[in-house]
């Protein structure tokens, strides 16, 4: 990796961070404001869910606009957006305005999650994907770490302190990605050209299934996981721990599990994070404590580390760097969809008993696992061969950057017209290594 993918991918860490910090700081204040302004416990619940709906609606459509206008600007673009909504917040208690203000920060949230993934084809070459990937999720988890408990301090202080600093998190993610992504004027990565919208249907209908099951996991996590936990006994504080403990393996481990990703089989290594997560699934509800919930969440974390990257590389390899964007979408669409169901259907079934919906979704999970091997038949080997890709580069060049030389001995393609071949075809013809032609700077607008 260049040096300038290298600091592009620092300063995309860094806002993802910092983003990440300012979004779940506010999460868990948010129903207390609105409850506190006198909007109904209902209300409160669909603007909760008015944010996933949102983004389940708009994540496939910013993907296109991803590859079409550039996932640096769609990116700087959704967290501006993502500031305005949050400050919005401060203006009244409107029930409505609420549920609009929700839906805007959903646009944004999922816009700039999509952008971010699609944004690593860009600036890391194709075999160290797995170890970016790795990367962008220690900085997400990190920002969810410190996040939650920076919440908590501000609204000590005052309630609205927590969306004035959301929205200030917001504005310098942006300002980071603007001094640190190579853009105009500058030497910069430029997204792939969109292409044409054709996937490797084999490989990305197995992804998508485990982003399907992933986010049924996920839905169910957020509309249980702190009733489940108040009913083993455990305060606020043990809830915050429990969230900050799953997140920190999945930091501490992000150099070997994106290693892993770039060295490994891949589709094994998603399948069966996807598999361990739903077996923890179905046995969070046997556990008596709070302090056994708590310590197993940070098993499941580790078991499942890999996952993440494993499965996020598949997709890039799966839909090519011109189509990242629209290819990301549509797997953050799938995940959305699914966890905006587990998370409906998981408050119901609480009702039934705190046992049902964990061991429902754990089950369909791994269904989804089950299903894999059909759905991958006939793909060949997975295993990387570092080696061989080497050579493989960051589709976008930047100013200063050698375009790649052609292979020595062999005619370019389109060198027949100059020779004066017809229709363009040249007869191919072995031409000494020296005639190579050399390699020419790329010049940008």
């Amino acid at each position: 990796m260049g040096s300038r993918g290298g600091f592009g991918l620092l300063g995309l860490m860094t806002a993802v961070a910092v983003e990440w910090a300012g979004a779940t700081a506010i999460l868990p204040i948010l129903p207390l404001l609105l409850r506190h302004r006198g909007v109904p416990v209902g209300m409160v619940g669909i603007t909760m869910a008015a944010f996933l709906g949102a983004s389940f609606l708009t994540q496939y459509p910013l993907g296109r606009v991803a590859d079409r206008i550039g996932r640096g600007r769609l990116l700087q673009a959704s967290l501006w957006l993502y500031a305005l909504a949050t400050l919005g917040f401060l203006l009244g208690g409107s029930p409505l305005l609420a549920v609009l203000l929700r839906s805007l920060q959903g646009v944004a949230a999922g816009g700039a999650d999509v952008a971010a993934q699609a944004l690593v084809v860009d600036l890391v070459p194709a075999r160290r994907h797995g170890r970016a990937y790795a990367k962008l999720s220690a900085a997400q988890m990190g920002g969810m770490v410190v996040g939650p408990i920076a919440g908590s301090l501000l609204a000590g202080v005052a309630v609205s302190l927590v969306f004035i600093v959301g929205a200030a998190a917001a504005v310098a993610a942006a300002l980071v990605l603007h001094a640190t992504l190579p853009h105009r004027r500058r030497a910069r990565a430029r997204s792939a050209p969109a292409a044409a919208w054709a996937p490797d249907w084999r490989l990305l209908r197995g992804v998508l299934a485990v982003g399907a099951g992933g986010g049924l996991l996920l839905g169910v996590y957020e509309a249980d996981w702190t009733l489940l936990m108040h009913s083993r006994g455990a305060s606020g504080w043990e809830i915050g721990i429990s969230f900050a403990l799953y997140a920190l393996p999945l930091v501490l481990l992000s150099g070997p599990a994106g290693w892993l990703a770039d060295h490994g089989h891949r589709r094994w290594l998603a399948g069966s994070a996807l598999a361990a997560a739903a077996g923890c699934a179905a046995v969070y509800p046997f556990l008596p404590s709070a302090a056994l919930l708590i310590a197993f969440s940070a098993v499941e974390a580790t078991l499942s580390a890999a996952g993440y990257p494993a499965t996020l590389s598949l997709l890039a390899r799966a839909v090519g760097p011109g189509a990242a964007g629209r290819g990301q979408g549509l797997y953050a669409s799938v995940q959305t969809g699914a966890a905006a169901v587990g998370a409906a259907v998981g408050g119901f079934l609480f009702a039934v008993g705190d046992v049902v919906p964990f061991v429902v979704s754990g089950a369909l999970a791994l269904g989804a696992v089950a299903l894999l091997p059909w759905l991958w038949r006939g793909l060949g080997a997975d295993r990387r061969a570092p080696a061989a890709e080497g050579a493989t580069a960051p589709t976008a060049v930047a100013v200063g950057e050698r375009a790649a030389r052609p292979l020595p001995g062999r005619v370019p393609s389109g060198h027949g017209r100059r020779c004066g071949c017809p229709s363009g075809r040249s007869r191919s013809r072995r031409v000494p290594a020296r005639a190579a032609p050399r390699a020419t700077l790329i010049p940008r607008p």
